[in-house]
């Protein structure tokens, strides 16, 4: 027979059209929903058909095979023999060193030779060379320190990175302390200091020491330069001073020698027995802002190093032999410092085929033409190095520096483990031919704007040995590198201003706003889940005149997503610019690598991905780092610093707190202003107008493809909207209910409570008590036996309802009874337990009834505890205390916490204003007349208990709870059996909550209809079901920019259940540790009751009949004493 009366059982479909009709409903919209996702998704997937703007296009090509030969300079070129004024020995020759080696001296020392090296920590290429052959060199000059005043102050920056590969791999740190500010040599630092008072060089040197043992160094190589020679003899007090300290630390002090004029400056024979090395610094023969011309000339070479071997011992001397080119452009005051790869990318664009190196210079060299500029390009290579090396070796120097690491041809390397002298020359014609480019980037012209070519090519270049002894060279083919081109230079008055990562609604108003007083544009390259929240910003930025650029969808590095994540993210920023602005764009910035000369993969992926795209990558080479929020003046003073080198300024207007990049905007405005730089577009320094970088879509736009696209983006942005708003609201609402439960629940507690003797003096009436069983062999007898040895005083009925059990149940039942004549049996068929409480509550005789499950555990005081309320005639129900008493297993004990957290404490606050929800079946106490009143128990839901809780408010009866009245209940053990009970239990809430509906908002019902019904729909209905949903977010938005925002409400929610815990625990004296207990329950308990939500949700919506469901009892209540 049936559970319940089938006609009136709530949400009951009889004729079974209901669900059919919504299942089509359902069907037809996820159709149209999934038409429309796919439509979207392939918007977003398919590639905007970029193409690049004429002017852009142009300057590509002119850049590409704009290079034409030209003539060779003739390389006579002798640059005259000043060293001859600084000789110590009158009959030297220059001349003799081209034709045959210079003379030999004498041997002084077996010392291993030194290898040092150049480190420039500005370089990527710098560190790529120290990492790549630090085993090579036994000591290494990090250029970490800068004297920038008379005063002695000193500008320091260290690198750990090469401190730890100093020290693996057992290198000697000398530290270079230069007077080198920016591009300028400051003599009078120098000066100031030497000629100061003894204190102030007191001061320097121990600073200096300071920093040195800091970094573990060896000692200091000093390079000071364009000094008065006035002040020699100051000069080489403080020397002597300095090298004094240093060995008493034992440390060394090594000195660079510069040749020329400057050389007067120093007196080397004085300082030779003070000072440890000497390092000869032979190039910059022509440097950068001199005329073209080699930059260490063999003669040259030869008769400096001859002359300052002179001095000193020759193993005092390292030789620094430069590896590195200059380009100078006709009509520009400063060449360009160019590495080996973009010297061999150079020539081998213009088409050379014969570029040579031979008498009397030795230096290789040639000529090309960009476009209408003559550019002159001479270098120094692995042939010059060896050969310079040989003559380094044959004087018996101590050892060669590499002058720089980054900038040197490969070859190098093989050259330096050499051993000296070298006598056979033919040995080193193998290794130097073959031209390799290895992995190093080549970079060819100027300017901030990117384009990649990833073509590798071996080179050959053919080597002889002339009549002299020295190697000759001519170059037959020229390695392809991979080739960074660069264009955009602009002026060199021209500035740029750009922001990365917004738009964001706080900072970039106010930076749009400081651009428009200052009659400024700049260039804003927006991610596209920022775009998406703030449309209107991204509109106002082009209304402005601004540019905008691509900066991904979720800012990840490109170089480690997949290749089909980068094109959907540049894909999907795209499209959004087109729908937000009616504009698309060719520039693009990637997150992370915006270096100005990228060399590393992961720099260049980036730019092959959009270049492959149509885009047209824009790099920075002026970054203050403000993101790092370093403060206002140190974001300008950077700003200033950097202005030399760079044109194009990196800022942030996204990503963190930026009032410090918004007070710096006018400062950095008003500074550039004021030193007569123009400030210009990013457009206006490539030489191309707005509409040729951002054109607005033609008018022929396909209309589906921009409604699919608008209608996608607009539904993107209403969902995020209304989800972070349903975020914002629920985290209101349960810290608002949190707060108002504790409150009420600790008032709760505060009240009297009278003692059970003092009860059972003053209120025991007769009360019969109804259980209604079905199936409960296992745990009957023990509950029975149980409540025969109650404390209560007054007469008891026990009715024990056997409602068609197919086990022993009745003759357990009856046993027991035959001892006992308090206790009846009634038995019926299977009907059900409201009919078989229906049947117990006919059947007995007394006002009050006490019911509880078959196999809940009373303690000795529950029924006097629980009956003390029903004093109060308009009482019609009392709760009592459910407590889990199997706390066996790991779900056991989840459910012992919510009893604890959730039931027991919402009761406490809710009896305080009359609106507790359920009466609970496992104990409780009845008035008669008042269930009567409310209609009986009804069987159309499958939560009797809170159908009958609910009819008894809305018949005026008050609900009561009374925490002393405990009674243990034997909770589900696994998840199987949880949610076979909680799908009843959530199924008939829904039923109770959709039969008694308007109670929600009835002014009659004030508590129940605007607080705690409420509650149940929102906390145990709808933020359940939505919480997988939630978790699912969260986990999604680790790997995105929103991880922060998920996270933060997450915390919130966490700390409220939380704070929960902690107060149910404290008031119900369970240890406090338990309430920590709630945090995994997060996350393995409560998906399974959203489970249950969803499926009873669903149940609803079919209309179906739903059963009972009987549990297996295990009888495993554990009491406690």
């Amino acid at each position: 027979m049936a559970d319940f009366d089938d006609s009136l059982f709530i949400f009951r479909d009889e004729q079974g059209k209901r669900w059919p009709r919504l299942r089509l409903v359902l069907m037809i919209a996820s159709l149209l929903f999934l038409m429309g996702t796919v439509l979207f998704v392939r918007y977003l997937i398919i590639t905007p058909q970029l193409q690049l703007p004429a002017e852009v296009k142009q300057l590509r090509a002119h850049l590409r095979n704009g290079l034409q030969l030209q003539d060779l300079l003739p390389g006579s070129h002798m640059p005259a023999p000043l060293w001859l004024r600084f000789s110590k020995t009158k009959g030297l020759s220059p001349a003799s060193s081209t034709t045959k080696d210079p003379a030999t001296p004498k041997m002084d020392t077996a010392a291993p030779e030194v290898h040092l090296g150049f480190y420039a920590s500005w370089d990527p290429d710098s560190y790529d060379s120290l990492m790549a052959h630090a085993g090579q060199l036994t000591h290494i000059s990090p250029e970490w320190l800068t004297l920038v005043d008379g005063e002695g102050t000193l500008q320091v920056k260290t690198d750990r990175q090469v401190q730890d590969i100093a020290k693996d791999k057992k290198i000697i740190l000398l530290p270079l302390l230069r007077n080198l500010v920016g591009d300028s040599w400051q003599p009078e630092a120098v000066e100031g200091l030497i000629n100061g008072p003894q204190a102030r060089q007191d001061q320097f040197i121990a600073r200096v020491l300071d920093h040195l043992m800091e970094a573990d160094a060896g000692g200091v190589l000093i390079d000071w330069n364009q000094i008065d020679p006035a002040y020699r003899d100051s000069l080489t007090l403080l020397l002597s001073r300095l090298a004094d300290a240093l060995h008493q630390q034992k440390m060394q002090l090594w000195l660079c020698i510069p040749v020329g004029l400057e050389l007067k400056a120093f007196d080397l024979e004085t300082l030779s027995p003070v000072v440890d090395r000497f390092v000869a610094v032979l190039h910059d023969e022509n440097s950068e802002v001199d005329p073209p011309g080699p930059i260490a000339s063999q003669p040259w070479f030869d008769g400096w190093l001859q002359t300052l071997l002179a001095y000193g011992k020759p193993s005092q001397w390292v030789v620094a032999i430069g590896s590195y080119g200059y380009d100078w452009a006709k009509g520009q005051k400063q060449a360009h410092t160019i590495g080996f790869a973009d010297v061999q990318t150079r020539a081998g664009r213009a088409g050379l085929h014969d570029c040579r190196s031979q008498q009397p210079v030795y230096n290789p060299h040639f000529t090309y033409m960009d476009g209408d500029t003559e550019h002159t390009v001479w270098f120094l290579d692995g042939v010059t190095f060896f050969n310079q090396a040989c003559s380094a070796r044959r004087l018996h120097a101590g050892g060669i520096a590499v002058s720089r690491l980054g900038t040197e041809d490969p070859v190098i390397w093989q050259v330096l483990p050499l051993a000296r002298p070298v006598t056979v020359l033919s040995a080193a014609l193998d290794f130097l031919s073959p031209l390799v480019p290895e992995d190093v980037v080549s970079q060819l012209g100027e300017g901030n704007f990117l384009m990649i070519e990833d073509h590798r090519t071996n080179g050959y270049r053919e080597i002889a040995v002339d009549a002299a002894g020295k190697l000759t060279l001519i170059y037959k083919i020229f390695p392809s590198y991979t080739t960074i081109s660069h264009q955009g230079k602009g002026q060199p008055d021209d500035v740029a201003i750009s922001f990365d990562d917004g738009p964001d609604p706080q900072w970039t108003p106010a930076i749009l706003d400081i651009l428009k007083a200052k009659g400024v544009k700049a260039s804003f390259f927006m991610l596209g889940e920022r775009m998406e929240k703030n449309p209107a910003l991204a509109k106002r930025i082009i209304l402005e005149g601004h540019e905008i650029g691509v900066h991904t969808y979720t800012h990840p590095n490109l170089a480690n997503v997949s290749q089909d994540r980068a094109r959907l993210e540049l894909n999907a920023t795209q499209r959004l610019i087109e729908t937000v602005t009616g504009h698309s764009t060719f520039l693009f910035r990637p997150p992370y690598n915006a270096d100005s000369e990228p060399h590393s993969p992961e720099e260049l992926v980036p730019i092959k991905i959009a270049q492959g795209l149509g885009y047209l990558t824009v790099s920075s080479d002026i970054d203050p780092e403000d993101w790092s929020r370093p403060g206002v003046d140190a974001i300008v003073k950077r700003v200033k610093e950097q202005r030399q080198q760079g044109n194009v300024i990196l800022l942030h207007d996204a990503g963190g707190n930026r009032s410090q990049t918004v007070a710096a905007l006018p400062l950095i405005i008003d500074y550039l202003e004021a030193r007569g730089d123009r400030l210009v577009s990013l457009g206006q320094l490539l030489g191309a107008s707005a509409s040729s970088l951002m054109p607005p879509l033609p008018e022929n736009h396909p209309p589906l493809q921009r409604l699919i696209g608008d209608s996608g983006f607009r539904i993107m942005h209403m969902v995020g909207e209304l989800g972070w708003a349903f975020m914002i609201v629920a985290t209101i609402l349960v810290t608002l209910r949190t707060l108002v439960v504790a409150v009420l629940a600790q008032s709760h507690r505060r009240r009297p409570l009278s003692s059970p003797a003092a009860a059972a003096e003053k209120f025991q009436p007769p009360i019969s008590i109804v259980i209604a069983a079905f199936n409960e062999e296992k745990v009957i007898a023990r509950t029975l036996q149980n409540l025969l040895r109650t404390d209560y005083a007054g007469e008891i009925e026990i009715i024990v309802v056997d409602d068609g059990s197919t086990d022993r149940t009745d003759s357990v039942i009856r046993e027991i009874a035959g001892n006992d004549p308090r206790l009846h049996l009634l038995s019926q068929d299977n009907l059900g337990k409201a009919r078989a409480l229906r049947t117990g509550f006919h059947n007995a005789h007394h006002e009050i009834i006490v019911t509880l499950d078959a196999d809940t555990l009373f303690q000795p005081d529950t029924i006097v505890h629980l009956v003390q309320s029903m004093q109060d005639e308009l009482v019609g129900a009392v709760s009592g205390h459910v407590k889990v008493g199997n706390k066996q297993t790991l779900v056991a004990r989840f459910q012992d916490l919510e009893y604890t957290c959730g039931f027991n404490l919402d009761r406490r606050a809710y009896q305080q204003l009359n609106c507790i929800t359920v009466v609970p079946g496992a104990v409780s106490a009845w008035r008669r007349s008042a269930v009567t009143a409310a209609g009986g128990i009804s069987s159309d839901t499958l939560a009797e208990d809170t159908d009958l809780t609910l009819s008894l408010h809305r018949a005026g009866y008050r609900i009561a709870y009374a925490p002393l009245a405990v009674a243990w209940t034997e909770a589900p053990e696994n998840y199987a059996s949880l949610a076979k009970q909680r799908s009843r239990w959530a199924f008939g809430t829904l039923q109770c909550l959709w039969k008694h509906r308007d109670l929600v908002g009835n002014p009659r019902h004030k508590s129940l209809g605007w607080f705690s019904l409420p509650s149940i729909w929102l906390f145990q209905i709808l933020l359940v079901a939505v919480s997988p949903l939630v978790d699912g977010l969260l986990i999604f938005s680790l790997f995105f920019d929103i991880k922060f925002s998920i996270l933060l409400y997450l915390f919130a929610f966490l700390a409220m259940d939380l704070l929960i815990a902690t107060l149910a625990c404290w008031m119900e004296k369970e240890s406090l540790k338990t309430a920590w207990r709630i945090l995994p329950m997060r996350f393995l308990y409560r998906p399974l009751l959203a489970w249950v939500v969803w499926k009873s949700i669903i149940r609803a919506a079919k209309g179906a009949l739903v059963g009972w469901g009987k549990l297996e009892r295990s009888a495993s209540i554990t009491l406690k004493n």
